[in-house]
This record gives structure tokens, C-alpha cells and sequence, in this order.
């Protein structure tokens, strides 16, 4: 692996931190710097990958709480309160017959009755109706089912 020289002097500029963090500590535990702080845990010293190993990169995962497997999976996105979006807007498509807009689209969506959980529901059909299944672009801004 080549490090280039701004990778060295960054890893140097750790290691002198690190070695300072570790003389505070020492003075801390020895009872001179008794500052009515707290100490902080020690961490461990970076080291570089230099045996050819692969560093695993990404977050690690986190520990299971009460409040982590209660909240809503990430990436998915939520159904509106009427339910999902996709089958509600090809039947505003189909029974309209013609191309629409998407103002034309959220009009009829809303007379309708369908809910949004978005506060701002015209910004929110803006950005999804063009991945919406069943749905397709017929012109600028105009769509129709397929």
C-alpha cells in the first residue's frame, strides 16, 4: 500500500496527539493533574494495514436498544395515512383517461380523500412520481398509466 505524504503526516500528527493524550493521562493517574475532571478512556494507537490485511471499511454495527428496534426501518419508505402512493395515483390516471400533471394528479389525489404524512405533499409527488410504478412520462411534466 503507498501512503501518500499527506496520509504520513496526518498519521504523524495522530501519533503526537495520542502520545500527549497518553502523558495527560499518566499525570492524572499519578494524581498531579487533578483538574476535577473526569479522565476520559484511553484509545488505542492507529495502526497502518502494512501486511497486505484488507481493513473492513463502513460503520460498525450498533448495539440493539429499546428505542432502535421500535423506530421505522431505514430506507424504506412509509405509505401516506390513505395507504401507498403508487396504486392511488394510477387510479386518478385511469379514470382521468388523459395525460396529467402532477398539480392536476395531487388535486385529484386529495379530492379523493388520500392523506399524505408529508407536510408538503405537491413537493413530495413532485419527486416521487417519476419512479412510481404504473406510472409513466408522456411529455414535460405530463404522465399517464401504464
Amino acid at each position: 500500500m503507498k501512503l501518500s505524504s499527506s496520509t504520513l503526516r496526518k498519521a504523524a500528527e495522530l501519533q503526537e496527539r495520542i502520545e500527549q493524550l497518553e502523558g495527560e493521562l499518566q499525570k492524572i493517574l499519578d494524581g498531579e493533574g487533578q483538574t476535577g475532571r473526569v479522565p476520559a478512556a484511553p484509545r488505542s494507537a492507529p495502526t497502518a494495514p502494512n501486511n497486505g490485511t484488507v481493513r473492513a471499511r463502513g460503520r460498525k454495527p450498533k448495539a440493539q436498544t429499546a428505542a432502535t428496534t421500535t423506530a421505522r426501518p431505514r430506507g424504506r419508505r412509509s405509505a401516506g395515512s390513505s395507504g401507498p402512493l403508487a396504486p392511488a395515483v394510477v387510479e386518478v390516471l385511469k379514470r382521468h383517461g388523459s395525460p396529467m400533471g402532477v398539480t392536476e394528479i395531487l388535486d385529484a389525489l386529495l379530492s379523493n380523500g388520500y392523506k399524505f404524512s408529508s407536510p408538503e405533499p405537491k413537493k413530495n409527488l413532485f419527486a416521487r412520481i417519476y419512479r412510481l410504478k404504473g406510472v409513466k412520462q408522456v411529455g414535460p411534466g405530463r404522465f399517464a398509466a401504464e
